[in-house]
C-alpha cells in the first residue's frame, strides 16, 4: 500500500503568519497591562455647602441661605422666587447643594429645569454675576436625616469659617 504524504504541513506553514500576528498582539496587551498604573482616586472632602435646600416632602423646599440664616420655606411654584433671593451681585461661585428624601422625585426634577432656566438667564446679563454649582445630596428615611445634615453643616462652616 502506498501512503499519501501528509499535507498537513503546509496548512501549518500558512497559519505561522497569521498566529505570529496573533501573539504579537497579545504580547503588545501584555506590556499595556504591565505598564498601566491604578489610578488612585482623590476622595479629598467634599464641596463645601453655601446655600442648601432641603425637601422632605413633595413641592415643598426649605431654603436655608447660609449656615446661620434661618429657614425660609417655598413652594414649586416659587422657585423663581427662591432663585431670585439667591442671586446677588458678585463674581463669586456658590455651592447650592439640593438635599431631598425619596418623596421629592418630582420636586427634584422641577428644581432641576427651573435651576437650569436661571442659570441661562444668569448668562444673558452682563457684568460679574455669581455662579452656581449645583449638587443634590440624597437623604435617607430616617427622621433625624435632615436634623445630622444641617449640624454637619453648621459645625464645618464654624470649624472653617465662611
Amino acid at each position: 500500500m502506498r501512503r499519501r504524504p501528509p499535507e498537513t504541513l503546509l496548512v501549518d506553514i500558512n497559519l505561522l503568519p497569521f498566529l505570529d500576528l496573533v501573539f504579537a498582539f497579545i504580547g503588545i496587551l501584555i506590556v499595556i497591562f504591565a505598564l498601566q498604573q491604578i489610578a488612585q482616586h482623590a476622595t479629598g472632602r467634599p464641596l463645601s455647602i453655601d446655600d442648601l435646600v432641603v425637601c422632605v416632602a413633595d413641592g415643598e423646599v426649605t431654603l436655608h441661605a447660609g449656615a446661620t440664616a434661618a429657614p425660609v420655606p417655598y413652594r414649586e411654584e416659587q422657585f423663581a422666587a427662591l432663585f431670585a433671593s439667591l442671586a446677588g451681585q458678585g463674581g463669586e461661585v456658590r455651592n447650592l447643594a439640593f438635599a431631598f428624601t425619596d418623596a421629592c422625585f418630582d420636586t427634584r426634577r422641577a428644581f432641576e429645569e427651573s435651576f437650569a432656566r436661571f442659570t441661562s438667564l444668569l448668562h444673558e446679563r452682563t457684568g460679574p454675576r455669581r455662579v452656581f454649582r449645583l449638587v443634590f445630596r440624597p437623604l435617607s428615611a430616617s427622621p433625624e436625616a435632615v436634623s445630622r445634615l444641617l449640624t454637619d453643616w453648621r459645625e464645618t462652616e464654624t470649624a472653617h469659617g465662611p
